[in-house]
């Protein structure tokens, strides 16, 4: 079985008006259920370094009609154009193993998020045969759980996500 966006968004204590990042956005799944859970007067901001992933999400976000989805084409490694402190929520999902610095990409999501701020990381628990990124690129969940927590983390809880991820949700200080 394979993670479910709109079941893992729900555990986020999100409401109508507030405002999150999806880090990492690919082509929107995460995107599409914040930008349900913080409805209309909500803002989502869709942030990926590869601009076709970003154009695809624009059509999908498009023929439902969603219109609180900023997007933001950026290196998460060399800094994220949103307001210091100005987000309730951030979701890294399946993007740990493409990043050379995971320290830097925490250290500015760590000054998006306002104190108390929750992240959402969901990421591949192995290669499995092929499906998932390749062993050795492979970020174990004891790892950046110790990463999120030297970025003044704390764990909030952990989460099921199907059979090839781990996900978990932190709080900002």
């Amino acid at each position: 079985m394979f993670l479910t966006p709109d079941h893992l968004v729900k555990e986020l204590y999100l409401k109508p008006g507030d405002r999150a990042a999806d880090i990492g956005c690919g082509t929107g799944a995460y995107t599409i259920a914040l930008s349900e859970e913080v409805g209309e007067m909500g803002q989502v901001y869709a942030v990926d370094v590869h601009r076709d992933a970003l154009h695809t999400l624009a059509g999908a976000l498009d023929k439902r009609s969603i219109t609180n989805v900023e997007m933001i084409w950026v290196d998460i490694e060399k800094g994220i154009p949103i307001d210091a402190y100005s987000l309730d929520a951030v979701v890294m999902s399946n993007i740990l193993f493409q990043l050379d610095d995971i320290s830097a990409a925490l250290n500015y999501v760590a000054k998006l998020l306002k104190p108390e701020g929750e992240l959402l990381v969901v990421d591949w628990t192995g290669s499995h045969g092929g499906i998932g990124p390749h062993k050795d690129h492979v970020v174990s969940e004891e790892k950046i759980i110790d990463l999120v927590q030297k970025h003044g983390f704390r764990m909030l809880k952990r989460l099921h996500a199907g059979d090839y991820h781990y996900a978990f949700i932190a709080l900002s200080t």
